[in-house]
């Protein structure tokens, strides 16, 4: 502690910028992580908030999936002893079109029984007004009733009476609010934007037919729940899930899996390139700073000392930027939660809304413990080499920066077994932790030969920059050849951030590809009708006697009747998708990736098998031939698989069944889009225009177009890579932290040698070139074996992709726009972070640079 105050406090007082360039590092690191998982955590929150807040006291909740089930079920269980009370639910989102309010979340049910479940605290109005809903039988009775809370009717000037239009599946309605709630539990779900209506309009509104989405019950006093959940699940079959409220979060839950595991792999690793940040900037403490340790070991300093020392500043250093990088963490998060919640939604067109963002206090404190490790442990070797100052060899510049052939020679041997293990490790990649073992070994023979690689690249750079500026590329060159480790970790972080960053894009690329082929082969129809904007939002449903109404329209030549929904194989949300098998074999045939096309179209359309995504099978561990399991509400379907094809319906995978088999297991003929086919000479702009005049007036729908269904697809990838842009982000600030650090450290280094250059002639300008080179060879380093290392990284990523995250094999395709792009960005970025330290350098005291050392 003596030490801390008098040598280190004293050090921070008289090089603040230079400490603080140490404490960004885990600013960074710290930011990313906090934010991205505060982010995710907001989105999963606002959720479970939903969930709770409209479940009231609700008990249990009855459910088949996305597919709802008849109005017979409700009776079976109401007749239930030991239930007390069952009440029918159809949940979903509209868009009112009140102008920046965004979607509002509809709860339909039967007022006569849920008031015993969900507390309506209604406002009173006027006193001589019938708006006041005394008797729920009288809100029943007027169909076009809306409850809305009293958050939304302040925030849209709407009170007892006022309209609130709705397009519905009968076409655009207008809604009337008979009833304000007061604010509590039930009115803060969805952000305050949720109203209620009767249960049976909502059939209606939505084209839900004779069905409910699920029924909330309680139990009679005395009963025990667990009892009762046994009993229902052995009376309404395997169709059904009857669990407590709470697990429908858990639901979302894994169907976001995919991206919060992508989000974690970057926020984890942009704190792992910030330990790399500190690991250069303490090595450069130790190099500022040696004879002052040098000067400590004389007087009588332990060796212990020193090291504690480094590493008490270590601890210091990791604590303040932890703080830090929390409060830049939360004001990323405020940016990304909207972003993140609006992407989820559209992808997986599960209701939610993400305004505000939620700091879990545990995240907060792990981040802050997890930022002050990650400093001690990138502080652990410079503080070892502090602590190994031989005190005569303290002020003898630049012997301590040789890197010795012994030392030299000991990292190969060392980067050579640890490659020979990787190597080992992707021989039996059939083992999955081994071949993440792999990856890490990679990236460790990487790091160990970063400074011999720097060495080399560093001489074979030294003609280029000799013959760009002879004196001032020579000194350039000389100075990274005579410093090997002075620059080792700036471009150790620089690779780990552009390997990243190729790997995503790579990544990317392949993605965009191979989605591009199956939206060619696959999702070939010329026009879609769906009943919303988005594909994936499935709360609205057409009858399936639209289908004949289309067909009729001139210029129409085929439509097929597609309806898909998610429901529950193995635990495990699954998009279902019911279509006619043959009427699809003749107009797209989807990629197989294994089995016979003929026989598996065959086999589907007599409702005797299913085809199954490439990413249902891989992540599920089914293989053709393997006999699923598919719950219904009419008993357990037993179906082979007939084929794995390739599909990107869905991130979690998805099965294809024949329309007949659904309707005939789920009892359910509604319709979620028409896929229509043009008749020869037919022009797309006037069969579009027919269908909204026909339509138009008696049914809420859009038609889309095959380009624009393309785009919003291609939009959606976009937006799902879009975490890649923000890694880009991370790898510039990189940059620029490193290569500041280097060039700090390399002009005090240098200092006395400046002096004499400037004392006997030399202009500020060579000077100034000197630094600037220098950056620009720093720079084509990092950027050089960041290249190489990101094409070894795109094949593990890609494996990982294919194995634990999307399911999917996508061909190798080396990003070479992206390296393109950060030939010219990273060298940008490193000249700009090279203006400070020159000026720094050529505005020194030239009398102070001939007395240093």
């Amino acid at each position: 502690m003596i030490l801390l105050k008098l040598i280190s406090w004293l050090y921070v007082q008289q090089h603040l910028p230079r400490w603080l360039l140490t404490v960004a590092g885990i600013v960074l690191g710290v930011a990313v992580f906090v934010g991205i998982h505060t982010a995710n955590q907001s989105v999963v929150y606002a959720f479970r908030q939903t969930v709770d807040r409209i479940a009231g006291s609700t008990q249990l909740q009855i459910s088949a999936g996305e597919t709802g089930f008849d109005e017979n079920v409700l009776e079976r269980v109401q007749a239930v002893p030991e239930v007390r009370v069952a009440v029918p639910v159809i949940e979903a989102v509209v868009s009112t079109g009140v102008q920046a309010q965004g979607n509002l979340l509809i709860l339909g049910v039967d007022m006569t029984g849920d008031r015993s479940l969900r507390d309506y605290d209604l406002e009173s109005s006027d006193p001589n007004s019938s708006d006041d809903i005394d008797d729920p039988l009288v809100f029943l009775a007027q169909p076009d009733s809306l409850m809305v809370t009293d958050t939304y009717a302040r925030d849209n000037h709407l009170g007892p009476g006022s309209k609130v239009p709705m397009s519905t599946m009968d076409g655009q309605k207008l809604f009337t609010i008979r009833g304000i709630m007061k604010s509590g539990g039930l009115t803060s779900a969805f952000g305050g934007n949720l109203a209620v209506m009767d249960v049976y309009a909502a059939q209606k509104i939505f084209g839900r037919g004779r069905k409910f989405d699920r029924i909330d019950l309680a139990v009679k006093d005395g009963a025990n729940l667990q009892d009762v959940k046994t009993k229902l699940k052995a009376l309404l079959g395997t169709g059904f899930q009857v669990r407590e409220p709470s697990a429908r979060a858990q639901q979302f839950d894994s169907i976001s899996r995919v991206y919060t595991l992508t989000a974690n792999v970057t926020s984890v690793f942009a704190l792992f390139i910030g330990m790399f940040i500190i690991y250069n900037t303490f090595q450069i403490a130790v190099t500022q700073r040696r004879s002052e340790i040098g000067i400590l070991r004389a007087l009588g300093a332990t060796r212990r000392q020193i090291r504690t020392l480094f590493l008490g500043e270590s601890v210091v250093a990791g604590l303040f930027g932890s703080i830090l990088g929390l409060l830049a963490g939360i004001a990323i998060a405020r940016g990304m939660t909207g972003y993140i919640g609006a992407l989820l939604g559209e992808i997986y067109g599960i209701a939610q809304k993400a305004d505000e963002i939620s700091t879990n206090p545990s995240l907060m404190m792990f981040a802050v413990v997890l930022g002050a490790i990650t400093s001690v442990v990138a502080a652990i070797i410079p503080a070892r080499s502090a602590a190994r100052v031989d005190p005569v060899q303290a002020l003898q510049k630049g012997r301590y920066q040789q890197l010795s052939m012994g030392e030299n020679r000991v990292r190969r041997i060392a980067a050579l077994v640890v490659a020979i293990g990787a190597v080992a490790c992707l021989l039996f990649e059939r083992y999955r932790v081994l071949f993440y073992v792999g990856d890490a070994l990679t990236v460790l023979a990487a790091l160990l030969l970063t400074p011999t690689f720097a060495l080399l690249l560093a001489r074979a750079l030294r003609p280029l920059l000799r013959w760009m500026r002879p004196v001032e590329g020579t000194l350039a060159a000389d100075s990274l050849l005579q410093a090997p480790r002075r620059t080792s970790g700036a471009v150790a972080a620089l690779m780990l951030s552009l390997a990243l960053v190729v790997a995503l894009g790579g990544l990317t690329r392949a993605s965009y590809d191979s989605i591009f082929g199956w939206l060619t082969v696959a999702l070939n129809p010329d026009l879609f009708v769906s009943p919303s904007q988005s594909l994936t939002q499935r709360d609205f449903r057409f009858p399936e006697s639209m289908g004949a109404q289309l067909r009729a329209i001139p210029g129409i030549g085929d439509v097929q009747l597609v309806r898909d929904a998610r429901i529950e194989i193995q635990g495990q949300p699954t998009m279902f998708v019911a279509a006619d098998v043959a009427d699809l074999r003749r107009h797209a045939t989807l990629p197989p990736i294994a089995g016979n096309t003929e026989e598996m179209f065959r086999l589907a359309a007599q409702g005797k098998a299913v085809l199954a995504s490439e990413n249902f099978a891989r992540l599920r561990g089914f293989k053709l031939g393997d006999v699923v399991d598919i719950p219904s509400p009419n008993g357990m379907l037993h179906l082979p698989i007939a084929g794995i094809v390739t599909d990107y319906s869905d991130e979690q995978g998805s099965l294809l069944v024949d329309r007949s088999l659904y309707k005939r297991f789920w009892n359910d003929n509604t319709v979620n889009i028409f896929r229509i086919y043009l008749a020869p000479g037919a022009v797309e702009a006037d069969v579009k225009r027919r269908i909204l005049e026909t339509f138009g007036n008696q049914r809420r729908l859009f038609v889309l177009t095959n380009r624009e269904v393309r785009r919003y697809i291609l939009r959606l990838t976009d937006q799902w890579f879009g975490i890649t842009y923000v890694q880009i982000a991370v790898a510039v600030l990189v940059a620029m932290l490193g290569i500041v650090n280097t060039l700090t450290v390399s002009i005090t280094d240098r200092r006395r040698e400046l002096g004499v250059l400037q004392a006997v002639g030399g202009l500020r300008n060579q000077v100034r070139g000197t630094i600037w080179l220098e950056a620009l060879a720093v720079g084509t380093v990092g950027l050089i074996l960041g290249l190489a290392l990101g094409a070894l990284q795109l094949y593990y990523s890609l494996y990982i992709s294919a194995e634990d995250m999307a399911g999917l094999r996508l061909s190798y395709e080396y990003p070479y726009s992206i390296a393109l792009l950060l030939l010219p960005g990273i060298l940008l970025v490193a000249f700009l972070s090279a203006i400070g330290p020159a000026e720094t350098a050529v505005r020194g005291s030239l009398v102070e640079a001939l007395e240093y050392e």
